[in-house]
């Protein structure tokens, strides 16, 4: 072998080996063919020199939660015909963190504004949130990514509007007058709006080629976890802690969509993950958890046989006492759901309280403050669309103890009352 041809080889390998612009530009190139646009700027460069820092094993974490979800997001790409770099997108933006939350409210592993996800059908509340379950936030994420495609026909697009929304991009698109060059686009976007297609490059290049710059994962393990009903009533991690013996850090992981350390109660019992060695023994112990829990809350256990007395709190109500199987019903007639077995203190006496329809107010929104279904809500007020009458009267039936904070909610503006739908 000549002296020139030993000289181009070791040039080659140490200009492949090296980390720099020609690098991360060869990489991009090599991607294009795969479907990934190319885009490259000296944001992207600086940004994919910071992740391979992995400052605090970060990168390492992101890597193994990637391999962790990789499986299920993929198979939920391929059902709405996505392609395969789009599980990178939560890798730029949350780190695979389900629990994760930004400043603007927006929440989850993807993360997605609260808007979005109802308009894709995940249920949110005070105390439960799926936007923070993997699954159902991907499969809704999916969706709208599917949906923004349809409309800009460019991946580039669909990152920035996914995360900054379709709004304000087009707002950008118009002050460009209808300029579509997205190397134009990015130059309009303000620096925080550039965020998510630099780290999205960035985790791209970096865990696509983690193994070959020396990145291993910080492994997650995999949970063999089974699906098991609650109690009638809400049922606080630590119970389960200390009756089941089932980790804090366990029941959080395999049960992120519960904003707080507890099943919460809807009137029927929730369903939540367990560690499957933690099942049987869960089963067996499980009534008599309602009975633990009420006594160290101070709770009553009533049974159907008991009197079950329902604090008045309006004096425009007639509230029954009702006896057995009997009902109770309000002026109005309607009846609120009363299970045949539950525990109940003074503080977890429910009234019904009142609020008057302002412009702008939504099922969605007054649902989520008022802590209900948007079903309940329809249900108790004789609604059948999503369409609400400015300075028509709702009911809702709330916990007693909470009374001062739902009559407040009359007080508050239309901005107000979403920023608190969103709020943990």
């Amino acid at each position: 072998m000549s002296l020139k041809l030993r000289i181009f080889i070791l040039v080659v390998m140490v200009c492949g080996l090296a980390v720099g612009q020609n690098d991360v530009q060869l990489r991009l190139k090599t991607m294009e063919s795969n479907g990934v646009p190319y885009f490259y700027n000296n944001d992207i460069e600086i940004t994919v020199q910071d992740w391979l820092k992995n400052e605090n094993e970060s990168t390492s974490i992101f890597y193994g939660r990637l391999q962790y979800y990789e499986a299920s997001i993929d198979r939920i790409a391929q059902k709405y015909g996505l392609p395969w770099f789009v599980k990178f997108i939560p890798a730029g933006t949350s780190g695979f963190e389900p629990r994760y939350r930004d400043e603007s409210g927006a929440a989850g592993m993807w993360p997605l504004p609260y808007s979005i996800g109802k308009k894709y059908d995940l249920k949110e509340t005070a105390l439960f949130d799926e936007r923070r379950d993997p699954l159902k936030s991907s499969e809704a994420a999916c969706k709208y990514l599917h949906d923004l495609y349809h409309i800009y026909g460019d991946w580039l697009k669909v990152i920035t509007a996914f995360r900054i929304g379709p709004i304000r991009l087009n707002q950008v698109i118009h002050g460009l007058n209808g300029d579509l060059d997205f190397n134009h686009i990015y130059d309009a976007l303000e620096p925080e709006e550039r965020l998510p297609v630099i780290q999205f490059y960035a985790a791209l290049i970096v865990l696509h080629h983690a193994k070959q710059y020396g990145i291993k994962p910080f492994t997650v393990e995999m949970q063999d976890a089974v699906v098991v009903q609650s109690v009638p009533t809400v049922l606080p991690f630590k119970v389960l802690n200390e009756k089941v013996g089932v980790g804090l850090s366990d029941l959080r992981s395999l049960n992120p969509e519960f904003r707080a350390d507890m099943v919460p109660y809807f009137g029927t019992p929730c369903n939540f993950q367990l560690p499957s060695a933690y099942a049987s023994i869960y089963e067996s112990k499980k009534d008599s958890l309602i009975y633990w829990i009420g006594n160290k809350q101070g709770f009553i256990p009533i049974i159907k046989t008991d009197t079950i007395a329902v604090v008045e709190g309006d004096s425009s109500i007639n509230l029954v006492v009702a006896k057995g199987d009997q009902s109770v019903t309000d002026s109005a007639g309607v009846t609120p759901p009363v299970p045949k077995t539950i525990l109940t203190t003074p503080a977890d006496k429910k009234i019904w309280v009142y609020y008057r329809v302002k412009s702008g107010d939504a099922v969605y929104t007054l649902s989520d403050i008022f802590d209900c279904t948007p079903e309940q809500l329809k249900s108790w007020n004789h609604v059948s669309g999503n369409n609400l009458q400015v300075g028509a009267s709702l009911k809702f039936y709330v916990l007693a103890s909470r009374k001062g904070y739902y009559l407040k909610l009359n007080s508050l503006t239309t901005a107000q009352k979403r920023n608190i739908a969103g709020v943990d």
